[in-house]
């Protein structure tokens, strides 16, 4: 994958991490928020096979611990996308 490609695919996880967060946010709210946040950041990379050092051409012996670190890392940008859409509200 080019290093373009990488990014975006990352940026788009974000965007679709936060999309469905904010469903889920009418229903639940402080910690257990950002906690479906991870959840649906790692369930994600398991079910698209995205991996952050798999998508930067490290090998990894076990894919699940890139599924997982790469699912912690989308959900915390999707947090910082969400701030971004909030100051651009005001």
């Amino acid at each position: 994958m080019e290093p373009l490609e990488a990014i975006q695919t990352l940026i788009f996880m974000s965007v679709v991490v936060e999309a469905l967060t904010a469903i889920f946010r009418h229903f639940i709210s402080g910690r257990a928020s950002e906690f479906v946040t991870i959840v649906v950041g790692v369930t994600l990379c398991f079910a698209y096979n995205v991996g952050i050092f798999t998508i930067l051409g490290l090998e990894t012996k076990y894919p699940i611990v890139d599924y997982v670190i790469s699912g912690i890392i989308i959900s915390q940008g999707s947090h910082a996308l969400s701030e971004l859409f909030k100051l651009r509200q005001k």
